[in-house]
């Protein structure tokens, strides 16, 4: 596709519309919400041992290595 084509216009003008920058620890936040959406499917007051997660060696990096905002210089989860 060249960057004269309609279709090229198309989809650059539909990514500046929907596309957010996200600033901060997205991958920290994100291995908490489906955490807490996992435990919102099991039985009220049950409690967890442990949770394995599949994800990509990109996202374990980042969720170990970054400093979360507003926690006091903490950073991610442990491995």
């Amino acid at each position: 596709m060249q960057k004269t084509d309609a279709a090229y216009s198309l989809y650059l003008n539909i990514l500046r519309e929907e596309l957010l920058l996200a600033m901060g620890c997205t991958e920290p936040a994100a291995v908490a919400y489906a955490a807490a959406a996992a435990r919102s499917l099991l039985d009220p007051g049950s409690v967890p041992r442990r949770c394995a997660l599949y994800v990509s060696g990109n996202i374990i990096k980042n969720v170990k290595s970054v400093v979360v905002p507003n926690t006091g210089g903490l950073r991610g989860l442990e491995a």
